[in-house]
C-alpha cells in the first residue's frame, strides 16, 4: 500500500483536534466544583467584608460622631455588596470553563475506558491541548499499548499453536477420539483473543 502526504498529514488525520461544543459535560461533577469555588470565594469576601464593617463602619465611623459619613458608608457598603453579585457572577462564569478542563478529559477517560473494556485495544486516549490529567493521558495510553502487545503476543502464539493443530489433524495415526478432542482444543485456541480488537 502507497502512502500518500506528508507524516504531518498523516499524524493530523489520526489525531483528530478535538473540539468541545458543550461546556457541561459532566453536570454533576462541574456543579459541585462550581459551588466549591463559589463558596470558597463568598466565604472569604464575607470574612473580609465583615471585618473591614466591623472595624471601618461601626468603631471608627460612629466613634468620630459625623452622620454625614455613616451615611457615605452605608452607601459604599450598597455599592460593594452590588459589586459582590458582579463578582460572584464572573467567579461562576470562570468557574465553569474551569470545571470544563476537567469534566471533559474524565468524560473522555471514561468513554476510552468503556472502549478497552469492551476489547478494543487499538483505542487511546486523545485529549485537547490545555486540558488538566494530560499525564494521565500518558499513562492510560502506555497501558492500553502494553495491553495490546501481551494479546498480540498472545494471539499470535494461538495461531501458532491452531496451526500446529491443523497439522496434527491431517496425519493418519491419530484416532477418532484423539482428533475429536483436538478440534475441541483447536475451537477453544482459536477463540483465545477473538474479543479483541488489536
Amino acid at each position: 500500500m502507497e502512502m500518500t502526504g506528508s507524516p504531518q498529514a498523516a499524524t493530523a488525520a489520526s489525531f483528530p483536534r478535538i473540539k468541545r461544543r458543550i461546556l457541561l459535560i459532566k453536570k454533576g461533577l462541574q456543579a459541585k466544583f462550581i459551588l466549591m469555588v463559589l463558596f470558597s470565594v463568598f466565604f472569604a469576601v464575607v470574612l473580609i467584608g465583615w471585618d473591614f464593617y466591623s472595624t471601618f463602619g461601626r468603631d471608627i465611623v460612629r466613634d468620630l460622631m459625623d452622620p454625614g459619613l455613616y451615611e457615605l458608608f452605608e452607601k459604599v457598603s450598597r455599592v460593594l455588596l452590588a459589586k459582590l453579585v458582579i463578582y460572584m457572577t464572573v467567579v461562576a462564569i470562570v468557574a465553569v470553563f474551569l470545571s470544563h478542563k476537567l469534566a471533559g478529559p474524565i468524560y473522555r477517560f471514561e468513554r476510552s475506558a468503556k472502549s478497552v473494556g469492551e476489547g478494543d485495544l487499538t483505542h487511546r486516549v486523545h485529549l485537547r491541548k490545555g486540558d488538566e490529567l494530560m499525564e494521565l493521558q500518558d499513562e492510560f495510553n502506555g497501558m492500553v499499548q502494553s495491553l495490546q502487545e501481551l494479546v498480540s503476543k498472545d494471539h499470535h502464539l494461538a495461531r501458532r499453536i491452531s496451526k500446529q493443530l491443523d497439522d496434527l489433524m491431517l496425519t493418519q495415526t491419530v484416532s477418532p477420539d484423539v482428533l475429536q478432542r483436538i478440534k475441541e482444543i483447536k475451537a477453544e485456541v482459536d477463540h483465545l483473543s477473538s474479543g479483541f480488537k488489536i
